[in-house]
């Protein structure tokens, strides 16, 4: 009884201390990523990403329970490892090393006082939290050109097929009554995250096969740029036939949260058919 008592204080401290110098080390980090959060609109689903976390680890409770526990040294290493990445993204002020660096030092925590069959098995949860942090502005400009660019001349070509008559003009599309300008914003970039997160989340809560889960991943950034060419799509229509009403603010944030709906659902749609798949093939 005492054994049992003692080793659990030992556990309590062992988790304080690496608690404490953890978020020492990670509050400068912790602190802009919030702000991140919320002064970005590109990034604001980020803060949904911890809680998710938390739920996909206790949806494991009983998996992880039945674990066995032990303490794993090389998990010492994984501590010092992201510690280091810590410094030196500290100095350089790149935030996704950071969360490389904060990813890499909690999961050798996670290994070194549970042991490496537990952090195997909420290290897929764990991995997710990378996706909370934004990537450099640099990255997402270039990637935001080139969506505005391929969504735009898909969007053109569609509403050509249409029966719409249009003329690209670079990120520019001149109908009869409106010109339409697909911005920065209507890149699809913001929703490619948000649908990742998801799509890793969804992957995670399944028993699925590896390659179903990959799968998943990699058809969702094609889902949402096809659902971001339906938005501005969908916008084009509406301009032709009523001009300037396209432009209306209510209007467009009411078009862009139903075509991300439909993305969302679209994605659950592919979850579930990949795990038939997976049924079958067993």
């Amino acid at each position: 009884m005492e054994s049992m008592e003692s080793q659990t204080k030992q556990t309590m401290i062992s988790w304080g201390f690496m608690g404490g110098l953890g978020v020492l080390a990670y509050l400068s980090f912790l602190t802009q990523l919030f702000h991140s959060w919320i002064r970005d609109e590109e990034y604001s689903f980020g803060i949904l990403i911890p809680l998710i976390v938390v739920y996909l680890v206790w949806n494991r409770r009983t998996k992880l329970l039945n674990s066995e526990k032990s303490s794993w040294l090389p998990g010492l290493i994984l501590v010092l490892v992201g510690s280091g990445m810590q410094v030196f993204a500290s100095r350089s002020g790149t935030l996704l090393l950071s969360g490389v660096s904060f990813v890499v030092t909690v999961s050798g925590i996670v290994g070194y006082l549970f042991g490496k069959k537990r952090l195997a098995v909420v290290l897929g949860p764990l991995l997710l939290l990378i996706l909370m942090v934004p990537l450099p502005s640099y990255a997402v400009g270039q990637l935001s050109w080139y969506l505005q660019s391929a969504a735009s001349t898909a969007s053109g070509a569609v509403l050509g097929f249409l029966g719409v008559p249009v003329y690209q003009d670079g990120n520019f599309l001149r109908l009869p009554q409106y010109v339409l300008e697909v911005k920065e914003a209507c890149s699809g970039s913001r929703s490619i995250f948000a649908l990742l997160a998801l799509a890793w989340a969804l992957g995670i809560s399944t028993d699925s096969k590896y390659w179903a889960r990959v799968l998943l991943i990699l058809i969702t950034p094609i889902l949402a740029f096809v659902a971001n060419v339906i938005r501005i799509v969908g916008t084009g229509l509406v301009a032709r036939e009523w001009g300037s009403l396209a432009a209306n603010e209510s209007l467009h944030t009411f078009w862009g949260l139903t075509v991300f709906l439909i993305a969302v659902f679209g994605l659950v749609g592919i979850q579930n058919l990949l795990r038939r798949a997976v049924c079958k093939s067993a």
